[in-house]
């Protein structure tokens, strides 16, 4: 794997546990010693600081995915390859997406905590939509490689925008390819 799309990958894996990340330091930071110190000393316990600086990160993730997948289209990379980076990325994200939407239904119940609930949904957006380009890159260079038509590459990539779907999608799509390309071999 090129260091881009290695640095790519990571960013978007870990970008839904920095969110978990962000809320412990705020709600943790009383109960626990190294969470009070880098509230402290890292945001000046300031938590629109820790969100400004969570939105930056989001920011760099998004062009570092864009700047990775349009080199890869632009090099014509492999469609597999790309699917089964974009089934790996889901799949290392559900554990945090798990816990990110129980937090959420808890925070909502609680009138205080409604903002939270609302921000973790838009994070949540942005960490599908991270992840969703991986595949929607796969299945653009899966229509030019011919090993898929475009009504089933845009199907698979419309799937990609909704939560849950998205990694089903994926995996579908991931095997689909595998599928045809020894198809492709054998004949």
């Amino acid at each position: 794997m090129h260091k881009k799309s290695a640095w790519a990958t990571i960013t978007t894996i870990l970008l839904p546990y920095l969110v978990l990340f962000a809320l412990a330091l705020i709600f943790l930071s009383d109960d626990i010693l190294i969470f009070e110190w880098i509230m402290e000393y890292v945001f000046w316990g300031n938590g629109l600081l820790l969100f400004a600086v969570l939105l930056l990160y989001c920011v760099f993730v998004g062009i570092l995915n864009v700047t990775c997948l349009l080199s890869h289209m632009r090099q014509r990379k492999d469609a597999l390859l790309l699917a089964k980076t974009a089934v790996k990325i889901k799949l290392l994200q559900i554990p945090a997406y798990i816990l990110i939407f129980i937090l959420g239904i808890v925070m909502i119940i609680t009138i205080f905590t409604i903002p939270f609930s609302i921000g973790l949904f838009l994070f949540d957006c942005v960490c599908l939509c991270m992840s969703g380009l991986w595949t929607v890159c796969a299945a653009v260079q899966a229509m030019r490689q011919g090993i898929c038509k475009p009504q089933e590459a845009f199907f698979f990539i419309a799937l990609q925008f909704i939560f849950c779907v998205d990694v089903v999608s994926s995996i579908v799509f991931y095997i689909l390819l595998k599928k045809r390309r020894q198809i492709n071999a054998e004949a």
